[in-house]
């Protein structure tokens, strides 16, 4: 067995419990074991799609905005936890960037919500932060797509985040995410309604260019106007 036929084997095995078959909830809760898990498939993805509705996607994110969050969903953490989180979290990105600089034509898709660019999560600094970092992904030659999904769309999508990671070698898994952790699927029939909803999202939602414009406009807005009111919750994989 070759050493990406382990990897992917080990990465499949560390997701599920002892009683599932293909499907069922990730083991390791929403800690920092179920960061390393997802780290672990990403080392083993080729291709990556993710749709996450009201907050900027966990690999994308910045420190600041990782730990605003975090703290939106379970606002009790302690900061020690805190800290640990915002650390996987940060080396997962920081791998995904790596291997993506490694590989050619293999994209890794991201459609974000309106809304996660348009309400912040702490404050209008931290914000304007992460939408600058937002801007610097879309123009920077790494093989990444981000668009952005308009909130008033008629689009029949999930309200719950999920990404698509295809394998190598292996299977596509779907990664499904909720308040109470995270459920994955290498169920054919799961990941062929997974791969059409987000082919139908990716038919409407803004394009590259007016993704960028839009984030430009609400980095403008953000750093003028101080915004910090509104916010959204959750966070993604």
């Amino acid at each position: 067995m070759t050493d990406n036929n382990m990897r992917t084997k080990r990465a499949l095995a560390a997701l599920a419990a002892a009683d599932q078959r293909g499907v069922g909830q990730v083991a390791g809760g929403t800690g920092a074991e179920a960061i390393d898990r997802l780290a672990d498939l990403d080392a083993c993805t080729l291709d990556y799609r993710t749709w996450s509705p009201r907050v900027v996607p966990g690999l994308l994110q910045t420190p600041a905005y990782t730990a605003g969050a975090i703290k939106s969903h379970t606002p009790a953490i302690e900061a020690a936890d805190l800290g640990l989180l915002v650390t996987h979290r940060r080396r997962r990105s920081e791998a995904f960037f790596a291997r993506r600089a490694a590989l050619t034509g293999r994209l890794a898709w991201f459609l974000v919500g309106e809304e996660a660019i348009r309400y912040p999560l702490m404050n209008a600094h931290s914000h304007a932060d992460q939408l600058r970092q937002l801007l610097e992904v879309i123009e920077a030659p790494n093989n990444i797509i981000l668009q952005v999904v308009p909130v008033d769309l008629p689009v029949p999508v999930t309200a719950e985040p999920f990404s698509l990671f295809g394998l190598d070698p292996g299977p596509t898994v779907g990664h499904l995410e909720t308040v109470i952790g995270g459920f994955y699927t290498i169920i054919d029939g799961d990941i062929t309604w997974l791969k059409g909803m987000f082919s139908n999202m990716v038919g409407r939602a803004l394009s590259t260019r007016d993704s960028r414009e839009y984030i430009r406009e609400e980095l403008y807005a953000c750093t003028g106007s101080g915004r910090t009111s509104e916010t959204s919750e959750g966070q993604s994989s």
